[in-house]
């Protein structure tokens, strides 16, 4: 193996790096997929996938509100856990999430795939990328692993934070994919997919996902990556309800925890709104592409609604909690609204 700086001695990316396409985008998991279905010709029109179409077509759309989650105040995310998985049925692909406590094993299954020509997605803890260089930890980082030298010790990644494939050491890599760390282990945390040759009509794809947001939504699911919350609707419920009672629950430390509040909703691979902005782009799309007037209709209330989530980051941002308090009565009746307005695509 290589050593840990390996990114500071420039490495001549290998054919298979030069080949993958990668743009930076505002999501892991989406960011990752939309590479992948680039990578396999998987397309609608003729033109590569946006981030927004592979968010939406995953079935994405999610809510978890958690105020117990040991070490932090309380955790927000607007996604669901399973999106990686659950794109697979709605694309008519396969996946098979492979997991192990032997990081010799799970590098023999990343080595397999790309040396069959299909890149695998992996969680790795951003906290041990030595690329990223941040102080914080997630061990559900969404990568792909594009290619190896065994010789040098490096891997090239695709990250949604990067612009471009990065050297990786294998070292690193190997710690980030063998994290103890937030939210849990990662354990090797392999995606192996089996694309289709040719996606599956539009209409159908967005059906199933849609179906799959309901789901999430309105079901009734009280964890996400592992972490015990409030999911769905009753998750937006439950922190408008809290939301009132902050300034009596941190005090003098309510300024810090609407900084962590603006950061969950724009900074912490987001898309820049808690994901709203990703699926109203998809429902915009979608809508040009099927001619579609009822789909654009409802993009307008998912638009709305990641302006809501914008607006409630800047009030946050502001330390303004009675302006960001009317702020998330906005967000709670859009995000009721959101849904009811998909709920009639079914």
């Amino acid at each position: 193996m290589g050593n840990d700086s390996a990114s500071a001695t420039p490495v001549t990316p290998s054919a298979k790096a030069r080949a993958f396409p990668h743009r930076k985008a505002g999501h892991c998991g989406s960011g990752a997929l939309r590479d992948l279905l680039e990578f396999h010709g998987l397309d609608y029109d003729g033109s590569p996938l946006s981030e927004a179409m592979a968010f939406g077509l995953s079935g994405g759309y999610g809510f978890f509100y958690g105020d117990e989650v040991p070490g932090v105040p309380f955790y927000l995310v607007g996604r669901s856990g399973t999106m990686e998985l659950d794109v697979a049925a709605h694309l008519g692909a396969t996946v098979d999430l492979r997991q192990t406590d032997d990081p010799d094993e799970g590098w023999a299954w990343t080595r397999a795939a790309i040396d069959r020509g299909a890149p695998p997605m992996v969680w790795a803890d951003i906290g041990e990328l030595e690329y990223l260089r941040v102080r914080m930890n997630n061990t559900r980082h969404d990568i792909v692993i594009v290619d190896y030298d065994a010789e040098r010790g490096v891997a090239w990644v695709a990250d949604n934070d990067r612009e471009e494939l990065q050297v990786c050491s294998l070292e690193s890599l190997s710690r980030a994919r063998n994290s103890p760390s937030f939210p849990g282990p990662n354990r090797s945390a392999t995606f192996e997919y089996g694309w289709p040759t040719e996606l599956p009509p539009l209409r159908d794809a967005f059906r199933r996902a849609t179906t799959t947001v309901l789901t999430n939504m309105r079901g009734i699911d009280e964890s996400v990556g592992g972490l015990g919350g409030h999911t769905g609707l009753r998750g937006v419920d439950q922190l408008s309800t809290s939301f009132a009672r902050w300034p009596a629950t941190f005090g003098d430390g309510l300024p810090a925890v609407l900084d962590v509040l603006r950061v969950l909703i724009v900074k912490a691979g987001t898309g820049g709104a808690m994901f709203r902005s990703l699926q109203a782009g998809f429902l915009e799309e979608t809508a040009v592409m099927l001619d579609d007037a009822k789909v654009a209709d409802t993009a307008v209330v998912f638009r709305r609604l990641s302006d809501a989530w914008e607006r409630l980051a800047a009030d946050a941002a502001a330390h303004d909690h009675p302006e960001a308090a009317a702020t998330l009565q906005d967000v709670h009746r859009l995000e009721h609204d959101a849904i009811a307005a998909l709920e009639r695509h079914t």
